[in-house]
């Protein structure tokens, strides 16, 4: 049996491999590396839960990054991956209690009720939330004006909002006969600045915020001196 043989200057073509299929991005099984949208707003409301703690109890200037860090169990430099800043922080805190606040002021500017029982309602929502969230209602009242430039001017425009239909509760209450004519923007002002001092319950569970709101209302309108003697 003889061999075949090559043509002379001819080189035999070499074997043809068998074609490999690569796998492609479309083939890769998804993983679960990445964390969920829930995992990342679950972990934002931790940031802001622990930022809270920290305003509250240091103040905005006496709380660095490291701190808030710490108490969520991450490096300050991770915390960026979910804020700008600790003042973007800040705002989102007090920009989201400002916005509740507006929003159940209207609620209760909204109800068919006289005026009295109109205060008696913000009270009552206020004191049980402020109760509630002592550390928020801190930060709250004491730590906004640490804002600058446009975020402050948001939030400075919300409280203002609030405090125009307190104002806008009494006048009508004046206008009606239910209150004595007086000075409407400073009768709002007293209102307002006895229930941003109730905080100081730090939470007390012994105190009812329902009775304290009404007891609180009473006090504001009819004063200490028994009927009897008025």
């Amino acid at each position: 049996m003889t061999e075949a043989l090559e043509p002379a200057g001819v080189r035999a073509l070499p074997r043809r491999r068998r074609a490999v299929n690569m796998p492609s991005k479309l083939d890769r099984k998804p993983t679960n590396d990445r964390p969920s949208d829930d995992a990342k707003s679950a972990f934002l409301t931790k940031i802001r839960e622990a930022a809270v703690r920290r305003f509250a109890e240091s103040g905005y200037d006496g709380t660095s990054m490291r701190d808030i860090g710490s108490l969520v169990g991450v490096h300050a430099g991770s915390l960026y991956v979910h804020i700008k800043s600790k003042e973007d922080l800040l705002y989102q805190i007090v920009g989201e209690i400002a916005e509740s606040g507006e929003a159940a002021l209207l609620r209760v500017e909204a109800s068919d009720v006289g005026a009295i029982d109109k205060l008696r309602m913000l009270a009552r929502i206020h004191l049980r939330w402020s109760m509630a969230n002592p550390d928020a209602a801190k930060v709250f009242e004491r730590e906004w004006m640490r804002l600058n430039g446009a975020q402050l001017a948001e939030v400075q425009v919300k409280r203002q909002r609030w405090a125009d239909a307190v104002e806008r509760i009494i006048r009508a209450g004046v206008d009606d006969g239910t209150f004595r004519d007086m000075d409407v923007a400073l009768a709002a002002v007293a209102f307002r600045s006895v229930l941003n001092s109730n905080y100081t319950c730090d939470g007390d569970p012994d105190v009812d915020g329902i009775k304290l709101a009404d007891e609180f209302v009473d006090f504001l309108f009819n004063g200490w001196v028994a009927s009897a003697h008025r």
